[in-house]
């Protein structure tokens, strides 16, 4: 390992007969804290989750974790490398598992014997050069020390897929390893949880009992990180049930999903520090004489929160009366959010489940020209859900929605831009998300699984329906599924209409008191012929009147019993 001039003296590490690290100076309960927030928002949550959705008595043993420590090298990640690494005591070495800890943490003796594999992952991003790989061989050797297995991840291995906001971007298009903050955020959150999973779910993992698998991803932000985040959600125009401070735990991630696994195990993000400052911080690494790197370009100000850090902070602790009390300022705030994000959750969620489809937002009444604080509320989740997170709608995005409805009522079709090619869609009383010029929608419900020639004898149902289609059609044809969107606005005849002009679709649709955002999805049986397409059946849902679910027949398809017919049957996908 190389050798460079140190700000801090380096501690010699030794072990106590039990294999655990000396304890350390904690006059500013740096190990407690840590201690404190992996007992009561990672490990107890996680083992009420278990009881809740498995029925457990709680009387079984607290099953194994692995945790992944983020090592930069840097102040805050190596003061909760040596935090953790305190609380950890050596139980079991093996070739096949490695070194298993039992994790020391909380007063309840059973807290003290929670079994867990340690590892840490550090990421070279290549911009700072020698000083890079400086703080790779640093983070290597604090590894090497504590006999901890080691992962490191070079910006310059990694072939990144773009996304769909870097399409938008030529630029990032023509380098495919262009750096950016927001692109080496989203590469170390991906490699950490593919790393995690490929731990977890590893065969020769010292777990005994593959549903118990899980383990968390430690990273070291800290209050005075969290402070920042609220500035920076308040700078992007967040809304208020939003503008609160960084989470201790994440909500649970399936690992299975980034595996080929079958296993289905939990993962967590958790920053076990929030309760700790950066002064704190630095005077536990001071007092016990750990060395750390220090990363240049946190002093520029190039990157936005950088200069929230640096410049903004300062200049508010200033005008707000001193440190203690700007805390105070953006605990209050952090406390009303969290307050009326809460009440605005439960009733949103409400409203989302009791909306006739999950796929679409659904006003109140289209003759209501209202869009309230819980529409406000609702509509966000669901195009953050719909998006899997990719659009996530500023309050100024969303009043351009609830202004446009408001303040033209009468206006029942139009479309706005909300940004990154994204737009929103009104049609009756139904906003629909788009992407360029394209729906998001999802896969027709029905397909074609059998079409054979029979007695028309048996009656028909919603997936076996019965046709007369003369044979010279049959030839090179086939049915399909599809919706009016597909097809357009074509002609056809339904049977009360028989010897009379045929009608539009969509003046069936609009006949049969379906709503105007739904004509366009309804959904259409075809059948293609090598000359032609015809539409020979639509699909009407149950609806308010008490109409069941049903198909209207074209009148030039419809079978006669006793006569031989083709059976088409269907299934829902």
């Amino acid at each position: 390992f190389i050798n460079y001039p140190p700000t801090h003296s380096q501690r010699n590490v030794c072990f106590d007969a039990s294999g655990r690290d000396h304890e350390f100076v904690d006059d500013t309960n740096v190990v407690a804290a840590v201690s404190k927030s992996i007992c009561n928002d990672l490990i107890q949550p996680h083992l009420d989750m278990i009881a809740t959705t498995k029925g457990d008595s709680g009387s079984r043993e607290i099953p194994p974790v692995v945790l992944l420590l983020a090592v930069s090298g840097g102040r805050d990640s190596v003061a909760l490398f040596h935090a953790v690494t305190t609380l950890m005591s050596k139980a079991t070495t093996d070739s096949k598992n490695g070194t298993i800890y039992h994790i020391d943490i909380g007063k309840d003796a059973k807290m003290t014997n929670v079994q867990c594999e340690l590892h840490v992952a550090h990421f070279n991003h290549e911009q700072r050069g020698d000083s890079s790989d400086g703080d790779e061989l640093f983070v290597k050797r604090l590894c090497h020390e504590r006999e901890i297995p080691f992962h490191n991840f070079m910006w310059s291995d990694e072939q990144r897929i773009p996304t769909k906001a870097d399409q938008s971007n030529n630029d990032e298009l023509s380098n495919m390893h262009s750096f950016t903050q927001d692109t080496a955020r989203q590469w170390r959150r991906r490699k950490l949880i593919d790393l995690l999973s490929e731990l977890v779910l590893q065969t020769n993992n010292s777990t005994t009992h593959e549903e118990s698998r899980w383990g968390a991803i430690l990273t070291a932000h800290h209050g005075d990180d969290s402070d920042e985040t609220i500035l920076l959600k308040l700078l992007r125009g967040s809304h208020l049930s939003n503008l609160r401070g960084m989470e201790a735990r994440s909500d649970g991630f399936d690992l299975s999903m980034h595996s080929s696994s079958t296993s289905r195990s939990i993962g967590y993000f958790a920053k076990p520090m929030l309760q700790l400052r950066r002064n704190g911080i630095t005077a536990f690494l001071e007092s016990n004489s750990l060395e750390w790197r220090e990363d240049e370009s946190n002093a520029s100000n190039k990157y936005k929160r950088n200069k929230v850090r640096n410049e903004l902070m300062p200049l508010m602790r200033e005008l707000a009366g001193g440190e203690e009390a700007l805390q105070k300022r953006f605990g209050n705030i952090d406390q009303q959010s969290r307050s009326i994000s809460k009440d605005l959750t439960e009733r949103a969620s409400s409203y989302l489940a009791a909306m006739p489809s999950q796929t679409e937002f659904w006003l109140p009444d289209e003759k209501v020209a209202c869009f309230d604080l819980i529409c406000e509320e609702a509509f966000y989740r669901l195009v953050t859900q719909q998006t899997d997170g990719e659009l996530q709608l500023s309050y100024d995005q969303i009043n351009r929605v609830k202004c446009q409805i408001e303040n033209y009522p009468d206006r029942l079709q139009w479309t706005i831009d909300v940004g990154g090619l994204w737009s929103v869609q009104r049609k009756g009383n139904v906003l629909k998300l788009l992407h360029g010029n394209e729906n998001i929608t999802h896969p027709v419900p029905w397909s074609v699984v059998e079409t054979k020639a029979v007695l028309y004898e048996e009656a028909g149902s919603t997936n076996r329906l019965f046709f007369s289609v003369p044979s010279s059609s049959l030839e090179n044809s086939t049915f399909v599924v599809k919706r009016v969107k597909d097809v357009g606005n074509v002609d056809f005849l339904p049977p009360w209409k028989k010897g009379r002009s045929p009608i539009k679709i969509k003046e069936l649709l609009r006949g049969q008191k379906v709503p105007l955002h739904l004509r366009e999805e309804a959904i259409l049986l075809c059948l293609l012929t090598e000359y032609e397409e015809k539409v020979i059946a639509i699909y009407l849902q149950a609806n308010k009147e008490g109409q069941s679910d049903r198909w209207i027949t074209h009148s030039d398809f419809i079978a006669n019993k006793g006569s031989f017919v083709i059976r088409v049957t269907l299934a829902k996908r």
